[in-house]
């Protein structure tokens, strides 16, 4: 199947790949030869060395889940604005598993999407600023699609099929995936982010709950969240009634215990 998403330009030019080390290295190195258009897509159902936040591991299974990478130019954010990217993906994700599954979806700072207290997808974006302005961004989303068995990750992930149990054509899913990362870029193209930062904040998950945190020097703090700022933090109340906001690297977000 040629996929022919209903956009103006995410995923008009896709590169398949029967198997791929990254979606997302492929992608940077093609960029680097040729500097594809905007919405350029590299997509895969068989990634055996894809990588997330932090470098932790993201691989499929084969022939069961998606990996996909998509370039975009947005050279109309600055700097301290590219966290609306990573919601405005983040939204994009959310409403396609529910479009598929029916199921309530959260977003987990700050790059997974929940449904329940089990991952069913990630995304990481690479950003290069040039003269004040985000250039180019990589944006990579993993999906848990088909597969059923997550081994010892089966109390932490999940899948469409997991959710649904039905069976998904992968084309459609990334169609979709592509339709709504494009509606909401555009969104953010169009300066609609107060719309997008108050759906995004009421979509986190474990808002105004509870969490553990794990800090940069392995300790931990108990702390109620309370929302993520503009800038991509993470605002949190301590025990003792104090307010911090946190950077990704900072602190993270510990799993909870099921």
């Amino acid at each position: 199947m040629t996929l022919i998403p209903n956009t103006l330009f995410v995923g008009k030019v896709c590169v398949k790949l029967d198997s791929v080390a990254s979606t997302q290295t492929y992608l940077k190195n093609l960029y680097a030869k040729s500097k594809p258009i905007e919405g350029t897509a590299i997509l895969s159902y068989n990634q055996t060395a894809g990588y997330g936040q932090r470098n932790n591991s993201w691989e499929t299974q084969n022939g069961l889940n998606i990996a996909l990478s998509l370039v975009l130019l947005p050279a109309f954010l600055n700097p301290d604005k590219q966290y609306y990217l990573s919601m405005a993906v983040a939204l994009a994700v959310k409403k396609a598993v529910e479009e598929l599954s029916q199921q309530k979806v959260k977003l987990k700072w700050p790059n997974d999407i929940m449904v329940g207290d089990r991952k069913i997808s990630g995304i990481l974006i690479e950003s290069n600023l040039f003269n004040s302005r985000v250039e180019k961004s990589y944006v990579g989303i993993g999906l848990n699609v088909n597969q059923i068995d997550f081994g010892s990750l089966k109390s932490t992930a999940t899948s469409l099929s997991n959710i649904s149990g039905k069976e998904y054509d992968l084309d459609h899913v990334c169609i979709l995936i592509m339709e709504w990362v494009e509606r909401y870029y555009l969104q953010i193209k169009a300066g609609r982010l107060k719309e997008l930062f108050e759906e995004y904040d009421e979509a986190l998950y474990k808002k105004n709950e509870y969490i553990t945190l794990l800090h940069s020097d392995d300790m931990t703090s108990k702390v109620l969240l309370k929302g993520v700022e503009e800038n991509g933090k993470i605002l949190v109340m301590h025990e003792n009634g104090d307010l911090r906001a946190y950077l990704h690297g900072e602190v993270q977000i510990m799993k909870a215990q099921l």
